[in-house]
């Protein structure tokens, strides 16, 4: 076993949501041993797998009657009752773990409430409050102990193979008890820092509010964000929720490996915050919303900016498609689309529509170079859509125009669909059918009409496939989605 020292919060100048007097403050990798170094949500954070490390706190912390201390932690299992950290001291002991706060100098267990969210495709990430007061003297039997120290993780070696303990990326200590809007300025600063969601309004360290949980009750999970709050000593460039499992990611210019690395520039006081409504992320059943060619995803979010300079800020958006799209899925037919009425309608005439400058190989797409809330309502909605028409024009002025295309039902259940084309005078047509990677499907033609009602079936398997229509004269193109 080694010991680290840790000799006083005076090292730190600034303080947490502007939270000052704090008597301890460990963030990112608290020891010495480079392999403990781990990430959760671009900053650094401490592995709890090395279970002989530990640290040595002030040494003015016997008593230690009153408290309020704040932890982030991550398990891969938080169903499992697993140790975050043990202090021992003149106060006795104290223990937080995954489910409960225990002394047993003190005879004290708390035990938490089941999150109920056991079965999320990511680890559980929290931020553990615990606000001490006790009236009697500590223990006698720990008095004498004038050293405290602590250990974060498992105090026995029992992992089997494979298994970690998780990590904690921050612990803060104030021996008083803070009052709730003094909580609430810390935890902001946590939730934002590491993509946790909060169940309480998020405030900047002035106590202004940034994020309503009332007025944006629909869109009020998987909340993350980016923001600089130099009293709060916050600096996220980048951000992502630690809970959502389509990894939708936002960042300053360019996304980097880590926050550090990321170039861009934020200015003090300035946020951008979102989240959504937790719904799935596959298509909505909404066949043509509000008549604008965009079959849009049933997840949506909500951007919130605050701060006088938030509207100028240009970011990078990447999200994760896999579930949705199809690999090698055409960019061009795939969009981001924001409401910029804030309002959630989606309306066409407030939407602006955005094609990914990329989707890798593996389906990240990615968006650059997008500003959020350029109206100055305070607040844009957002999903992610496929545009069901994406038209290549050949130019002849005697071609047919043009007045109808549909394919539907679309998204089709059973792979069969109808086709209508209504055209400015009798031509000929002929329709290709292509799966996603462009390898053509099914040819059907017909001839001497200005209405044509074609019906079909994919017999195929479910994805996405392009239905191209071929006149004379031009070429149009649909998407149709066979779940």
């Amino acid at each position: 076993m080694y010991f680290l020292v840790f000799s006083s919060c005076n090292l730190y100048a600034q303080s947490p949501g502007g939270i000052a007097r704090q008597s301890v403050w460990l963030k990112g990798n608290f020891f010495s041993d480079s392999s403990s170094t781990r990430s959760l949500n671009f900053n650094q954070a401490t592995s709890m797998d090395n279970n002989s490390s530990q640290i040595r706190l002030p040494g003015n912390m016997q008593d230690l009657r009153r408290a309020t201390i704040f932890t982030v932690y991550q398990f891969p299992a938080i169903a499992q009752d697993a140790p975050v950290w043990k202090m021992n001291g003149g106060f006795g002991d104290l223990l937080l773990s995954s489910r409960q706060v225990y002394s047993e100098s003190g005879k004290m267990k708390m035990v938490f409430a089941q999150t109920g969210k056991e079965s999320t495709k990511k680890p559980e990430s929290v931020i553990s409050t615990y606000v001490r007061q006790q009236n009697s003297a500590p223990a006698a039997n720990a008095v004498n102990n004038n050293e405290v120290d602590i250990k974060f993780g498992n105090h026995t070696p029992s992992l089997q193979s494979g298994q970690s303990n998780g990590l904690v990326a921050e612990f803060i200590m104030y021996q008083i008890i803070l009052k709730d809007k003094q909580i609430a300025r810390i935890e902001s600063y946590l939730a934002v820092k590491y993509g946790i969601t909060l169940e309480r309004n998020y405030v900047n360290s002035l106590g202004q509010t940034i994020w309503n949980r009332k007025t944006e009750n629909l869109y009020s999970n998987n909340i993350a964000g980016i923001g600089r709050d130099d009293l709060s000593t916050l600096y996220q460039k980048q951000g992502t929720s630690c809970s959502s499992s389509e990894e939708l990611t936002i960042g300053l210019d360019k996304i980097a490996v880590s926050n550090s690395k990321n170039t861009g520039q934020l200015n003090d006081k300035d946020y951008l915050i979102w989240g959504d409504n937790a719904r799935n992320f596959t298509l909505s059943p909404d066949t043509d919303p509000k008549g604008s060619n965009i079959l849009l995803t049933e997840k949506k979010w909500l951007m919130k900016t605050s701060g006088k300079t938030a509207r100028t800020i240009s970011t990078e958006l990447k999200i994760d498609t896999k579930t949705l799209l199809s690999t090698g899925f055409p960019k061009e037919y795939f969009c981001l689309v924001i409401d910029r009425s804030g309002t959630g309608d989606f309306a066409p005439e407030n939407c602006t529509y955005i094609t990914p400058n990329s989707i890798s190989p593996d389906g990240i797409a990615s968006f650059s170079g997008i500003k959020w809330d350029t109206d100055g309502s305070g607040k844009d909605a957002f999903s992610f859509g496929l545009k069901t028409e994406v038209n290549d024009v050949i130019t002849d002025a005697d071609a047919a125009n043009l007045l109808s295309f549909q394919v539907y039902p679309n998204p089709t259940t059973d792979g069969q669909y109808n086709i209508t084309v209504t055209l400015s005078k009798p031509t000929d047509i002929r329709i290709n059918i292509y799966d996603i990677h462009l390898n053509l499907i099914e040819t059907k033609k017909a001839s001497g009409q200005a209405n044509y009602l074609i019906p079909g079936k994919i017999n195929a398997a479910s994805g996405s496939y392009i239905i191209k229509l071929y006149t004379p004269g031009k070429i149009f193109s649909q998407i149709i989605i066979r779940p």
